[in-house]
């Protein structure tokens, strides 16, 4: 196997520089062919090593059912389809050709869960496959390690190990001109909020001067992605029912319970929980509690409680009868309880993989404060083990650790909140919108937490926030200021109105807690009102082009002022400035203080 990985790698270079040879030829004089010619041997030498080691690492993946080792992930991953509109037909992604058609710059977005990651490296595999373009795969969260004046260019492939002598990142410059390349930056949610202005600068120059290559970045939805100037975005649409069923049938599980499962999906299931069912990572989790349950529960935070509850409590299900002991020796609570303030400290500080120092660390500093509020003593080995072998929250990979799925760490960062007393809840929380506003959009913990304790959320967070926002209020027309703070142009496109917004914390939180919901009917006409008005006699047929106002174009014309309030976006921002009124009838007011728990 190491042999072929070898000659595919080595093929792939060959045949990527073959297809382009003619054209580079073109470019050069008689007398720089020598050079030419070593550009296409340090090219070789650095990605073929590169592209053998990266096939195997990306070909294989551990997943929740498949947590002993590494399966082929082509055994087990639909690849899910893609949209620009929603009027548009899903595309269905056989290889880069397929989202590269028109735009050589893709933003691919999707919720957590949906399968992002495991497309990326669909794109890589079937890429080098196809021997179209040399393919690179970067986890953009090693963004965050990096020094405020780095290169672009010396990142990504010095992280990959293929830059070495100065002829080599020469020869590496060269083909990116040519467009040699297929980038796929995954992850560009996990770049902590102060770092992802500028690398969005520098992607945008990347891009501006290397424009034949094609570059896929994935994340999650967040805003219109208007900074990302060149990009075409593509959203993923989640399992069909014929996909669901066909990623069930593709697992390797006990046959009974899996037919039992695969009948109640096609059945029932699919129809009264599409939003679980259409989604990879929950639907998996679907059928691991399916037998233990017999239903499916509504609210996403009882789904994620019943999913570690299962995987606690019954560690290898494809084994009848089998459990596995906790090393650690802790009861279920206090092993929850743990795991919980761990989440919380890494969701604080955006951490989702470690070197194994740094987890004892923060496990030491979760069991400091166990130990002197609750008497919870436990070993961190022997805890690390249980999160890896027994409830599979982590998984290993060389020396570093990885959660299994980060909406794990964001159901636990909840109940940890939820846990908590009222001013240690509104200190603790507040530091973490403070710390990652974004995330509060983006995010599902201060959603679950409000479907998990919707008065202490409102009390102890969403109250003390608007209260820190309202500081820099002066006069009595609330909703203009609410309107300038949160709003920075208002869009319509196919998909109807839309907003790019300021980072604002208060916003990005009631946005995410569902307290922007209203009448559909109603925000329909107006958004039909407000496009009339924007196209005029154009609005009629088939619209594909996108209107954007400024919030000053907004401002000066009284009439699309009005007609934006009564849209989704001025219904919002009414909320939003009558909101702190209402908590304070229903909340005693409670004092902000300083808490530096999570600083590690």
């Amino acid at each position: 196997m190491h042999d072929e990985w070898k000659a595919m790698a080595h093929g792939a270079i060959e045949a990527v520089w073959n297809k382009s040879s003619e054209a580079i030829k073109s470019t050069v004089i008689k007398q720089a062919k020598k050079k030419l010619e070593q550009y296409k041997v340090d090219l070789g030498i650095a990605f073929a090593a590169y592209l053998e080691k990266s096939y195997e690492k990306y070909s294989h993946a551990k997943t929740l059912l498949y947590r002993d080792r590494p399966r082929p992930i082509r055994e087990f991953f639909v690849v899910p389809t893609l949209r620009a509109d929603k009027k548009d037909r899903p595309i269905t992604v056989n290889s880069s050709k397929d989202i590269f058609r028109c735009h050589n710059f893709i933003i691919i977005k999707g919720t957590g869960g949906i399968g992002k990651s495991m497309l990326m490296k669909h794109l890589f595999l079937s890429e080098l496959d196809n021997k179209g373009k040399i393919p690179v795969l970067f986890e953009l969260k090693d963004i965050n390690d990096q020094k405020e004046d780095y290169e672009l260019i010396d990142v990504l492939f010095e992280k990959l190990g293929v830059l070495g002598t100065s002829a080599t990142k020469y020869a590496i410059e060269y083909a990116l001109e040519q467009g040699l390349f297929l980038l796929l930056l995954d992850g560009y949610d996990e770049i902590r909020s102060e770092k992802a202005i500028d690398f969005v600068k520098k992607l945008n120059d990347f891009c501006d001067k290397y424009t034949k290559n094609y570059v896929a970045v994935s994340t999650r939805p967040s805003g219109e992605f208007l900074e990302f100037g060149r990009f075409a975005v593509l959203e993923t649409t989640g399992l069909d029912k014929e996909q669901a069923l066909e990623l069930l049938g593709r697992l390797d599980y006990d046959k009974d319970s899996k037919e039992r499962f695969i009948f109640a999906l096609d059945e029932v299931l699919y129809d009264e929980h599409k939003s679980f069912a259409s989604n990879p990572l929950l639907l998996t989790m679907m059928f691991l509690t399916y037998d233990d349950y017999a239903g499916i529960p509504e609210k996403l935070h009882l789904f994620y409680e019943r999913a570690f509850e299962t995987l606690l409590t019954r560690h290898d299900s494809t084994k009848e009868g089998y459990k596995r002991k906790l090393e650690s020796g802790l009861p279920p609570d206090s092993f929850k309880k743990v795991f919980a303030c761990f989440c919380c400290l890494t969701y604080y500080s955006n951490e989702l993989e470690f070197a194994e120092d740094k987890l004892k660390i923060i496990l030491k500093k979760a069991r400091a404060e166990l130990e002197s509020r609750e008497g919870i003593g436990f070993e961190t080995a022997s805890f690390i083990r249980d999160l890896v072998d027994a409830v599979c929250m982590l998984y290993k990979e060389g020396s570093h650790y990885s959660f299994v799925h980060r909406s794990f760490q964001e159901y636990f960062t909840a109940v940890y909140l939820k846990d908590q007393s009222d001013d240690v809840m509104e200190r603790r929380g507040m530091q973490i919108i403070n710390h990652n506003p974004s995330g509060a959009l983006t995010d599902n913990v201060f959603g679950m937490l409000g479907d998990m304790e919707r008065s202490k959320l409102e009390k102890n967070i969403i109250l003390p926030l608007l209260k820190k926002v309202e500081l820099d209020f002066v006069g009595s027309d609330k909703y203009s200021f609410y309107f300038n703070r949160v709003v920075s142009s208002v869009s319509i496109d196919t998909f109807g109105v839309g907003m790019s917004y300021r980072a604002d914390p208060a916003f990005n939180l009631l946005h995410s807690s569902g307290y922007f919901s209203g009448d559909s009917m109603y925000i329909f006409e107006a958004d039909k009102k407000l496009e009339e008005y924007l196209r005029g006699d154009t609005c009629h047929g088939e619209i594909s082009e996108t209107i954007i106002c400024s919030i000053d174009e907004i401002k000066a014309d009284n009439e699309l002022y009005r007609l934006v309030k009564d849209t989704w976006i001025g219904r919002a921002v009414l909320r939003l400035s009558t909101l702190r009124d209402e908590l304070e009838k229903k909340y005693a007011p409670m004092a902000n203080s300083e808490d530096d728990f999570f600083i590690i």
